[in-house]
This record gives C-alpha cells, structure tokens and sequence, in this order.
C-alpha cells in the first residue's frame, strides 16, 4: 500500500513548481514517467515516452534541474517506479543550504482510467497519489498528469477550474498542485502531426517562452496553465476525441507564484516582435514541430531553444511565409519580417472531424488498423501444348491472403499464406486423363515500411517489405483410378520486395505486389500479383 502510494506521489509530484532563483535559492529534483504501454486491452501510445524525455531535457536546459537530480523512467515496472520515487524523496530530504528550498517535479505521460494510473497490469489510485504528495519532505509539489480521465484528481477534494491563481510575485508559495491534461471524462488526445500530446506540445511551447505574458522572462506555473489550457482546447475542438479541457487542483499557503522556467536562462532564443501577427511552427534540423503558438499584434515573444538550425514557418493569412534561423550558444536573434519568404501550401485535407487528417493523406489513416488482403498474380509464367497424346501444361501462378496490422502511420506487420510457382501438367489420351499439380505454399511473417507522405502524398502508397518462414513443397496428382497428395520438403525461405497501395477510402484499397521469392536449394523466382483489401480498426487516442 504505501508502495503505490509512493508511485503516485512521483506522478503525480510533476513539474515542480517555482524556480525562485532571484528570491530564494532552490534545489529542484525532476521525476519524470513514460509509458506507452498498459494491460493488454490497451491500445499502446506511440508518442508518452517521447513526451517525457521533451519534458526532461526541457526541466534540464530552462527548468532549474540539474541533470543529476532529474530522473527519466521508461516503461517502468512498479518496482521501478518505487525505487525512483525512492530516491526522489530521499533526496528531497536531503540538509539545505541555509535558507534554500526545495522543489520536487514529477511528470507522467501514459495510460490512465477513472480510478487512477496504469502501469502495465497495475493501477495507481489517485487518491493514493494524492495523499502521497502529502509526504514528500518539499518546500513545493506540483503533479502534472498527461493521460486520460486524468481530471478526477482535481476533483477528489474540491479542485475547481478557474480564471487563475497565485498571482503574486514574492514566490513564498508552500504547498502542492497538480495540472492534468483532461477532465475526468475526457480522453487525453496524441497527435501525428506534433509527434506527441496535445497537452505536452503546447505545455512545452508555453514553458519555452509562449506563455510569458507579462514579458518579464519568466513564465509561472499559472501561465504555464493558461497557455496549455487555451492551446489545447483550441487543437482539439474539432478531432474525433471532442474538445479536451485541461484542468488543476492547488492547495498552496503564502503568496506568490512559481516561476517554472527562465527564458533568460536559455543557450539562444529568437524574438517574436510586436508587428507580428498569426501562428508560427517551428522545427528543428530533424523536422520535428519543437514549438507551435500564435502571437498577437502589440506583444513581443520570446522562445528559448537549444543551438542548432530551425525552420520557421509564420502562418498570416492568406499567406504562408517560411524563414531558417541558426542559432549557435549565446545567440539572442529578432526575427525581421523581410527575413520570411513565401511558400506554397501543400494541399491537405482541411479540418473537419479528425484533426490528425490535416496532416495525413486524404483517405489514409492507417495507423492502429488492420487489414486483411486477397492477391493472385504470376511468377515465372508459362504455357506448353503437346499435340499427339494432346499434353497441356501451365505454369507461374502464385496467389494468398495477408493480414497487415498497422502499429504507426508507415510501418505495418505483415502475415502472408501465399502460394508460389503453382505448375498444372493435364495429361489427355491413352489409357486415361491424369492431371498433376505441384508448387510451394509458405507462412510468411514480416514487415512493411510505407514511404514519406510528404514525398508521394495522396493515396497513392509505395512501400518497401520483406518476410521469412517455411516454405513447403508439395505435389498432387490425379487420374481415373487414384489421387495423390504428398508433401516432398519445407525448407525455410522468404520474399523481398514491395508493392503500392491504392486507397479507395479508409477501409477498402487496392493493391499490386512485386517481390522474390526464395527459399534454401531453390532458384529465386520473381512474382506480380494483384489483389483488394478490407480494413477495420480505429486510430489512437491517448488513454
């Protein structure tokens, strides 16, 4: 019992609050969780994990953790959770330098249901978590929970959402809160497009400088919550999941407000001036959307980041404008308006009931489905006629069925029952009539990768595959007196090569196959096959 009480405590501990760097000097001590997985009925994320590390080198790079006080788990087991909290709290207990404080953060990206966390078959309450807030031996707590139907918290003792709080800035706050991504019937969404959370995404962009709203470098826990609030609920409105209202609980004596992160305290940050006016997107050399906010005519912006080269596209309608920005340590850059050029839009689908279709393919939304596929086709093919005894042979049909499961948008496992080089020799004349049938027929597992998007768009869908199992030999023959069926060998094979998938619509597609096929003492034979697909399955929402 006091076990999963200590796991929820780390939890829920999450982004410590206050950084009161200027005031009081702080020690602040980072326990952060990801887990994409839960039991066996859950649907596993794809994108908690990467949440959580976000999160970390954030709490590290402008959060006041060092990196030895800041502790990553993922896919804890319970036992690992424990033993992380464990440390958390002893560290936490740990003598002050005089009149320092200290701080504990605790942030969990995973599955959650009404009754608490889920850490694979096991649940965390969340009045257990509450209650172990309560022992942590620290100036301050703040539990930031990224899951669904994570809102019950703030409920268990009267949390209720309001405009704001702690707004004073003499930060001699003591206590703890919590901010979770969802109220307590919502699901807490993941995004394509982002690579992550709703939640995170735009928690992380306000804690890099989007949500100081009052200019001064700093951004509190209250604007933090603002910030992610606002965002979230404006990203979600229209997705398949419904609106996503991210909520708090605080129970803080004193005054004050908890400065979370520095901007100041950034390697490099660009600057968004007053006369700008509309959305930006920023990614770094690796593409990824490391920041996404808009920015109001009249207020200046300031977002810290990390050295390196960014690509930065500023959405002012109708137009589309795009910069590149390097930035090196010690760099402080104000982007100039006559720095952006125009870009054509890429044509996408707009927003309508799934938000995740803005990034994807019209009619392709694979990842999470399963579909099951028919195909027939030849491999080296051939025809021979005999006159006399009147012999009539065909040769090179291959034919199957594949079940393909998506596990993301361009990777797919695949099982084949396909059956290769199917040679019929029919035999007319004297005494009798024989037919004879042999070819190979293989169980096949593998893997297919689904090329960019961005690179061939549309439903027009290459892909490269490659499979391995057993491949049998096997011969049957028939006349007017007997059959014959026999196996001869199996012997272990597969098939490289790939194909092109045609989508009709979100369930059914059409498909054409090219591979070789091989297996141990045989020639390689190369294949074509044609065939249709059906598909099932809903796409991930965070749970």
């Amino acid at each position: 019992m006091n076990a999963r009480k200590a796991a929820l405590v780390l939890a829920a501990s999450l982004l410590v609050p206050g950084l009161a760097w200027a005031a009081t000097p702080a020690r602040r001590i980072a326990l952060v969780v990801g887990a994409n997985l839960a039991g066996a009925d859950r649907v596993p994320l794809r994108w908690a994990v990467a949440d959580a590390e976000r999160i970390a080198a954030l709490l590290t790079e402008m959060g006041g953790v060092a990196p030895a006080d800041c502790i990553v788990l993922r896919e804890p087991t319970r036992r690992a959770l424990l033993d992380g909290l464990a440390v958390v709290r002893g560290r936490a207990g740990e003598p002050r330098v005089g009149d320092g404080r200290t701080e504990v953060v605790v942030y969990y990206s995973g599955h959650a249901d009404e009754q608490g966390l889920l850490l694979g078959r096991e649940t965390f309450s969340y009045r257990e978590l509450k209650d172990a807030m309560h022992g942590l031996s620290a100036d301050v707590g703040i539990g930031i929970l990224d899951a669904c139907a994570s809102g019950v918290i703030t409920r268990l003792k009267g949390g209720r959402l309001q405009p704001g709080f702690l707004t004073d800035e003499s930060m001699q706050m003591k206590g703890y809160a919590f901010l979770t991504s969802s109220s307590e019937n919502e699901a807490a969404q993941e995004s394509e497009r982002i690579k992550g959370s709703y939640f995170t995404h735009a928690l992380l962009t306000g804690l890099r400088g989007a949500a100081d709203a009052t200019g001064d470098g700093r951004v509190t826990l209250n604007e933090a919550y603002q910030y992610a609030f606002n965002e979230t609920l404006s990203q979600t409105t229209a997705t398949q999941g419904g609106a996503q209202h991210p909520s708090y609980d605080i129970r803080m004596a004193g005054t004050g407000d908890v400065v979370i992160t520095d901007v100041r305290e950034t390697s490099c940050t660009i600057v968004l001036g007053p006369e700008f006016d509309g959305r930006f997107y920023v990614r770094n050399a690796k593409r990824v959307l490391v920041a996404e906010l808009y920015k109001p005519a009249g207020r200046t912006v300031e977002l810290g980041l990390e050295p390196g080269r960014y690509d930065i596209h500023y959405e002012q309608e109708p137009q589309l404008l795009d910069t590149t920005v390097s930035l090196v340590d010690g760099d402080r850059k104000a982007l100039e308006r006559d720095a952006f050029r125009p870009v054509k839009r890429a044509a996408t689908q707009g927003r309508g009931a799934d938000e995740e279709a803005e990034a994807e393919p019209k009619g392709l939304f694979m990842d999470g489905r399963t579909r099951v596929e028919c195909f027939g086709g030849f491999t080296d093919s051939y025809v021979g006629v005999e006159t006399g005894g009147t012999r009539l042979e065909a040769g090179g049909g291959q034919g199957g069925m594949a079940f393909a499961h998506w596990i993301r948008e361009d990777v797919a496992l695949d099982f084949q029952l396909l059956a290769t080089e199917i040679d019929v020799i029919t035999v007319e004349g004297v005494p009798f009539e024989s037919t004879e049938t042999r070819g190979s027929f293989g169980l096949l597992f593998g893997a297919r990768y689904y090329f960019p998007k961005a690179t061939f768009g549309g439903t027009f869908r290459p892909y490269a595959a490659a499979a391995l199992g057993p491949i049998s030999e096997y011969f049957a023959y028939s006349d007017d007196y007997r059959t014959e069926v026999r196996n001869n060998s199996t012997r272990f094979g597969g098939q490289l090569g790939g194909g092109v998938d045609f989508q009709l619509g979100r369930l059914f597609s059409l498909g054409v196959r090219l591979g070789v096929t091989f297996r141990d003492g045989y020639d390689p034979s190369f294949g074509t096959a044609f065939g249709f697909g059906f598909a099932w399955g809903k796409g991930r929402t965070r749970e």
